[in-house]
């Protein structure tokens, strides 16, 4: 692990860069124009598998009544620290789960103990530490006593206020009588009558109360002619009559059926009330069961230490220098194999104290400790460490485009073992918008009226063909080449997209189509030589005119 780690930490030149490219994808190459005085960047990028054991220690202790069924479990931890010494093994944890289980007591985190304070051996599984962890208890903190509530005497005076241990007391709301004044008539047994108010009579129902009959308008139209009013027969023209429903304007109360008095609700009419709390015979009357050792007589008390054992994993990529532009974690992990089988770099648990980080992993695995909240010394403590580790370097560099001159950037990512490409940007993409439609519109009329501007720029057009075919003649484009055709190109942003995708697939082409009469045709045999000489530049631009670049520029000459 670490021997492939130096390896990968080795240097990385430009030109190792500029080879590298050219051995992954020499067709691109081809295209690409190196600046050999800029300066590489590179980060070595460390894949770190982690895996640690954390182990913590709280202080605990429980509480509870001494219940007949956890006696016997009891009795094995009592005799203090003469039986047992300072700590001592849990003898049993049937304790705790009867106690949980039977009557849902639960330790609780001792304010008296800290982590600090027990420094006794992990239990181990051979060399390894456990990941189960027996409880010590804490002998002079646990033992069993007289509940101090009730001083052993399994009872305590009823806790009800009003009871205050007599049991049985005269209701103070109806004070012994059992009986209440009728809130509803007030004592008096008699209430105001509804229908009449408390008045004792009541309107006539037939006269409408004026004590007249046949005196409506009705009447007086029906009758017009024999209409005579009449004094009311039914109230002799009083208007009114005795309320049927009373005596003088009032009833018997419902409430009370006419007593005056109502049964007491506290007490039911029974003058006592007796505690529904408290015994009431003899031996306990007034007393309750003691709420603090639940009518045991004493209190058990276990003071513990708990050791966990918590599993700790993570994987994760740290830039060891300056992070690349553009370059995602994804695609470095991706590139890079499976991490080798991981090494024990720290065990420290009773006497193996060891710790192995070399300077490779040293501070990502302190930082890895410190987001898990681990520590060598304290608790929570790291107990065991495994790591895992590769390192992956990547680099990045500048190019030009030979054709659009452009720049651009291209990384290798784990430059060493799996190298991979990425172009950072698609430096043929060709966009069609309103500009592109524009110089195709021109185009057409260039060339339908035969202007100046168009034979200029087909002349330019045919040039760059010619020139693109002659730098492939011979199968390797030289860097002398590259240069000339770039600096002679310049930029092809004057054509229309279709004109530059017919560049791009001439250079992108393993094999070119035949060339044509059309294809050395110019405006002028002035143009055509001085393409001619241009070409012949181009040939030489490497020291050497190849036999294939003069058979080319012969069968240009010959198709002129």
């Amino acid at each position: 692990m670490k021997e492939q780690a130096e390896k990968n930490l080795q240097s990385i030149s430009l030109e190792d860069a500029i080879l590298k490219i050219k051995e992954l994808n020499p067709g691109e190459y081809d295209k690409m124009i190196i600046d050999k005085n800029q300066t590489l960047q590179r980060c070595n990028y460390l894949r770190l598998n982690y895996s640690a054991l954390s182990a913590d220690r709280q202080g605990k202790k429980i509480v509870f009544p001494m219940y007949s069924l956890i006696l016997n479990n009891f009795s094995e931890f009592e005799g203090g620290d003469s039986k047992h010494g300072e700590l001592a093994y849990f003898p049993t944890d049937k304790i705790l789960s009867n106690l949980k289980n039977n009557f849902s007591i639960e330790p609780e985190l001792d304010p008296v103990s800290t982590a600090g304070d027990f420094d006794f051996p992990f239990d181990t599984d051979g060399d390894n530490i456990s990941t189960n962890q027996r409880f010590y208890f804490i002998a002079d903190r646990t033992y069993k006593e007289q509940c101090d509530e009730c001083s052993g005497n399994k009872l305590v005076k009823c806790d009800n206020f009003e009871c205050d241990g007599r049991h049985i007391w005269t209701c103070t709301e109806c004070n012994g009588e059992g009986r209440l004044v009728c809130n509803t008539c007030g004592g008096s047994k008699k209430i105001m009558c509804g229908t009449c108010g408390g008045n004792d009579r009541v309107k006539c129902s037939k006269c409408g109360g004026d004590g007249k009959v046949n005196d409506s308008i009705a009447a007086k139209a029906a009758n017009s002619k024999y209409f005579q009013e009449k004094k009311c027969g039914s109230c002799q023209g009083r208007g009114w009559r005795p309320c049927s429903d009373c005596t003088r304007g009032r009833v018997v109360c419902n409430n009370c059926s006419g007593q005056g008095k109502v049964v007491c609700s506290t007490c039911q009419g029974n003058k006592k009330i007796t505690c529904p709390n408290c015994y009431g015979d003899k031996e306990r009357l007034g007393m309750i069961d003691c709420p603090q050792c639940k009518a045991q007589g004493e209190m058990g008390y276990l003071a513990y230490v708990e050791t966990s054992i918590r599993p700790v994993s993570t994987e994760k990529l740290f830039p060891m220098e300056s992070p690349l532009n553009e370059i995602s974690e994804n695609e470095i992990i991706s590139s890079s194999k499976a991490n080798p089988a991981p090494s024990i770099t720290v065990r420290n648990f009773n006497e193996n104290h060891s710790i192995e980080r070399n300077d490779h992993i040293l501070k990502y695995s302190e930082q890895i400790c410190n987001e898990f909240d681990l520590h060598i010394d304290s608790y929570p403590k790291l107990v065991e460490e495994k790591i895992a580790y590769s390192i992956i370097p990547c680099i990045q560099i500048e190019y030009t485009h030979m054709l659009t001159n452009q720049n651009h950037e291209i990384s290798i990512i784990n430059f060493f073992e799996n190298p991979e490409l990425k172009f950072h940007q698609a430096a043929e993409t060709v966009k069609k918008d309103v500009k592109d439609t524009t110089k195709k519109v021109g185009r057409f009329f260039g060339k339908l009226l035969k202007t100046k501007s168009f034979k200029a720029k087909d002349d330019r057009k045919k040039e760059i063909r010619l020139m693109i075919y002659l730098a492939k003649a011979d199968g390797i484009i030289e860097e002398e080449e590259k240069l000339f055709l770039s600096e002679h190109i310049n930029s092809i942003d004057e054509f229309t997209s279709s004109e530059k995708t017919e560049f791009f697939d001439l250079m992108n082409s393993p094999k070119l189509p035949d060339l044509t009469k059309e294809d050395v045709t110019f405006s002028s045999e002035e143009k055509f030589q001085e393409v001619v000489d241009k070409l012949m530049k181009l040939a030489s631009s490497d020291g050497n005119i190849e036999e294939s670049e003069k058979d080319l520029i012969d069968r240009i000459k010959s198709l002129a």
